[in-house]
């Protein structure tokens, strides 16, 4: 159990796990739905929210990550007793790399866009949309805002993709490098917690969940 001494001012957490995820290909904004690992880790998602109590529960509106918030509000420990779903919570919009195999090839394709953060991912001929990593980091900057306006000053629980999660995590650490891929991530279904100090000062400590680095974090 998470130390109840020192309250995270909210929470981090990456959605469980789905097929996409499994078959090590991109997410993206493709919408698959949890695979049973990924409930399984909704679940402990839930036992970790069962001890405290939130003040709200806001997500991705992906169906992975609404799914995910759905356990946690189905503590009863939430002030605000509904999922609040946020497009601008999305992952990295890729375009045509979404649900495309991780092969060396494709990485290496992949990569021109972390190098060239201004350049934009093409949109796909069936309407799946493609944006820059920088224009990616600018829209994930909404998580600031949650985190520093708490209701009733109890944590706010953010559902999120691995690429938040990173975006996030260079943001605080002040990271110059656009190559993210060495940043630490949480395997799916992990919790992050923020921290503030009374200076305004940020934090991030994993506090369930495996951290590790994926060779192209940005793409859930």
């Amino acid at each position: 159990m998470h130390n109840l001494w020192k309250r995270p001012q909210a929470y981090l957490v990456r959605h469980g796990e789905t097929v996409l995820n499994k078959s090590n290909c991109w997410r993206g904004w493709q919408n698959p739905v949890l695979n049973e690992a990924g409930e399984a880790a909704a679940e402990a998602i839930q036992n970790f929210f069962s001890y405290e109590e939130i003040g709200k529960v806001v997500s991705s509106d992906l169906t992975r990550a609404m799914q995910t918030a759905q356990y946690v509000l189905d503590t009863g420990n939430v002030v605000i007793p509904y999922v609040s779903p946020d497009p601008n919570l999305r992952s990295w919009a890729i375009g045509g790399f979404a649900g495309m195999e991780k092969t060396k090839a494709n990485i290496a394709k992949f990569e021109y866009y972390v190098n060239h953060d201004t350049e934009v991912i093409p949109e796909t001929n069936y309407g799946l949309p493609g944006e820059s990593l920088q224009q990616f980091r600018e829209r994930n900057n909404c998580i600031l805002d949650y985190v520093l306006n708490p209701v009733q000053g109890l944590p706010t629980v953010i559902v999120v993709h691995t690429s938040n999660i990173t975006a996030f995590h260079r943001m605080v650490h002040e990271l110059e490098d656009n190559n993210e891929e060495v940043a630490d991530i949480i395997e799916p279904g992990g919790i992050i917690g923020v921290y503030v100090d009374t200076d305004g000062n940020i934090d991030i400590k994993a506090l369930m969940g495996e951290t590790n680095s994926e060779t192209t974090p940005e793409a859930s």
